[in-house]
């Protein structure tokens, strides 16, 4: 077949199908991504619970899948314990998968958004998570009772308890400190323990390898902008300020610095390695 054969086969092709039939077609191949995506997360954390450790695991998965990165690997593990090969989604890119399999959002809010034939993106999800946490706030029994009930979709329940939030925020915002204190219910006494639990407490959305990457790109600003000699300055300095918080983070920085001593031979030939301006984080 020529060059003009082919160009007239594609042409007759075209002209014999119509707009549904290319929408079938990409609604098709988005759930073949999504039952794909599921299969192999389930894939993943069968080879994880085959693995007696954490550093096992990822070293078997970087000699298997040098490109696929940790933070990628995590994602999809959550997908494949979360869903099953049974979920097909014509609506929900594989973005928004990741976003709902993430063990912080309840099962109700994500059978909400699985149950919607509207378009949904990461940012929905985002909002229906944060304002679905202060549907449990005190002052929105209602919002909850509604859910429990099915009188009211969990989505709707979250963009209500954000409202309400919202306007009880621009309310106290136009209050004097003293009105503020007698609206609040006057000054509360610090539960020093209670405070100290908080702070060694770890929030449900904590992401390990988010606050790796944002201790290196600290530091690495902080030598762009001035070197070693910053580097000190600041960090130390914020050490010094930083009263109730001072004692953890000085263990905090003392096992960073045993983790660079164990590994300094390593850290050193990343200097020598030049940077792969390819690949874009």
């Amino acid at each position: 077949m020529d060059d003009d054969d082919y160009h007239k086969s594609l042409v007759a092709r075209a002209n014999s199908r119509t707009l549904d039939d290319v929408a079938d077609d990409v609604r098709k191949h988005l759930s073949e991504a999504v039952e794909g995506i599921i299969k192999a997360g389930q894939a993943l954390q069968e080879g994880r619970d085959m693995n007696p450790s954490n550093i096992a695991f990822c070293k078997w998965c970087e000699e298997e899948f040098p490109d696929l990165k940790p933070k990628m690997r995590e994602r999809m593990m959550q997908v494949g314990r979360r869903f099953d090969t049974t979920f097909m989604s014509q609506h929900l890119p594989v973005t928004v998968l990741y976003e709902l399999a993430a063990p912080s959002v309840p099962d109700e809010l994500v059978e909400d958004f699985m149950s919607s034939d509207e378009p949904v993106k990461v940012k929905d999800v985002k909002v229906a998570k944060k304002g679905y946490k202060k549907v449990k706030d005190k002052g929105n029994e209602d919002l909850q009772e509604a859910v429990s009930s099915g009188s009211m979709k969990p989505r709707e329940a979250a963009k209500t308890a954000l409202s309400r939030a919202e306007e009880l925020q621009r309310e106290l915002n136009s209050l004097t400190d003293e009105e503020k204190i007698e609206r609040l219910g006057g000054e509360k006494p610090i539960d020093a323990a209670y405070q100290r639990k908080l702070d060694e407490t770890l929030g449900d959305d904590f992401n390990p390898n988010n606050a790796a990457t944002g201790i290196l790109i600290s530091l690495n600003r902080l030598r762009l902008f001035g070197g070693k000699k910053e580097i000190e300055n600041y960090i130390l300095g914020e050490l010094y300020r930083s009263v109730r918080m001072q004692k953890y983070e000085a263990e905090a920085l003392l096992m960073l610095a045993d983790v660079i001593n164990e590994n300094y031979d390593e850290i050193v030939g990343y200097i020598d390695d030049k940077p792969n301006l390819k690949i874009v984080n």
